[in-house]
């Protein structure tokens, strides 16, 4: 079908989770996906390990107008009916029928009989998670144990390891402890005995290096330690999901032997399963809106993608003898399975967040009156406080807010 007969013959819709149907007028968009992986091929392997397809959605900016004599009355109708949490579906002349939520809804009424709505959608994706009959929390922390499990079997079972690659792994411990320490030892609200525990464990991981020529199995599983700890401390998921980008971005080196490849496939997969883990045990104060799971999730995809890459490149045909080596397939299955599972359930808890909304002011006001019409005001002025930081609002600007100043607020 071309452009002339899609503009023609499909016509552009919004049905928000309320059931509610809008027509308005539209302008065309631009799509982006932000994360596609193609398969992973082995050299001169036949067949392909398993289809790395994420079942990620796309960003789709919306712009629409409501016009005509009602065209106030309508665009309220839709703001109301846009805060219904459920799924919106979209008919789009270009796109066709995409499901998903917004993230932030702009209003704008200066030109009089038309209001200009601009929003950021988000399209989900096709996996219905999370499931009640188990709790994402515990199925996620079982992936993990298993995750790590296999990598302790895989980094274990080659014979290659020499001298030097227990500076090496003495090295990626610091350097995954570091990663963690500041957060750990300067969070008030984190108790004494937890960094404590980390010293202690970080001391056993050395030892335990110390020791990767005979005991290899032991040396991997002290090292995952040092991840497993701050993915369960009990402190905002920003700082725990931080100190494994770092820890992350640590682990990128020159792979020149098989045991650097081993130790880079080993760690960096145990700190992604980690980081997935931890993104789905957030604290009651975490993911307040819809944008902070996004920078999360698409987090996630950023470093799984890297990690694949890296491997894709350090993979040497198994027709070289000497040198081949192939990451391992149960190791990788199951991380991908766990990636796909913890974007999934971000997917769901970001539709459980709020929306950002942004409006203009339609006339001369001040901070009460702004905030008993989109929050409402409450007995401990919590509202009003939120309200005034969000928009940076000060002192003289309290009793006189200028005209088509630009005003932000959650839903």
């Amino acid at each position: 079908m071309s452009w002339e007969n899609r503009i023609n013959n499909v016509r552009f819709s919004i049905t928000c989770g309320d059931g509610k149907e809008y027509f308005p007028l539209w302008k065309g968009a631009t799509k982006e996906t932000e994360f596609n992986v193609t398969g992973f091929d082995f050299i001169n392997v036949s067949g392909t390990l398993y289809e790395r397809k994420l079942p990620r959605g796309s960003s789709i900016p919306l712009t629409f107008w409501f016009d005509g004599q009602n065209n106030i009355e309508n665009s309220e109708a839709f703001e109301r009916s846009a805060k219904d949490p459920r799924m919106w579906t979209v008919v789009h002349p270009f796109y066709g029928t995409i499901k998903g939520q917004p993230l932030r809804i702009s209003r704008n009424d200066d030109n009089l009989n038309i209001t200009a709505i601009t929003v950021d959608f988000w399209e989900s994706i096709d996996v219905d998670y999370p499931n009640s009959n188990f709790s994402v929390k515990d199925n996620s922390l079982e992936r993990k144990i298993a995750i790590e499990e296999s990598i302790a079997e895989s980094f274990s079972s080659k014979d290659v390891y020499q001298s030097a690659d227990i500076v090496k792994l003495k090295e990626t411990n610091l350097n995954n402890s570091s990663s963690f320490t500041n957060a750990i030892s300067e969070n008030p609200s984190i108790a004494d005995g937890v960094f404590a525990n980390y010293q202690n464990a970080t001391a056993r991981a050395s030892k335990s290096a110390d020791n990767l020529l005979n005991n290899s199995f032991d040396a991997i599983v002290q090292a995952q330690a040092l991840l497993e700890i701050p993915s369960r401390i009990e402190t905002s998921v920003d700082v725990r999901l931080n100190g494994f980008k770092q820890a992350y971005n640590k682990s990128k080196t020159i792979l020149n032997t098989i045991s650097d490849k081993l130790l880079f496939e080993s760690n960096s997969g145990a700190i992604i399963a980690n980081y997935a883990n931890a993104s789905v045990n957030p604290l009651d104060s975490d993911y307040q809106v819809i944008t902070q799971i996004q920078s999360v999730a698409s987090d996630l995809i950023a470093i799984y993608s890297d990690y694949l890459a890296t491997l894709d490149s350090a993979s040497v045909s198994i027709y070289d003898t000497e040198n081949a080596w192939q990451p391992n397939a149960i190791v990788q299955s199951q991380l991908y399975d766990m990636v796909v599972f913890t974007v999934a359930n971000l997917f769901n808890l970001g539709f459980d967040s709020q929306q950002e909304r942004v409006v203009y002011t339609e006339k001369e006001t001040n901070l009460i009156l702004l905030v008993h019409r989109y929050l409402g005001m409450d007995v401990n002025d919590e509202n009003l406080e939120r309200f005034r930081q969000i928009n940076q609002i000060k002192m003289n600007e309290n009793f006189k807010i200028r005209k088509g100043r630009k005003i932000v607020y959650y839903v």
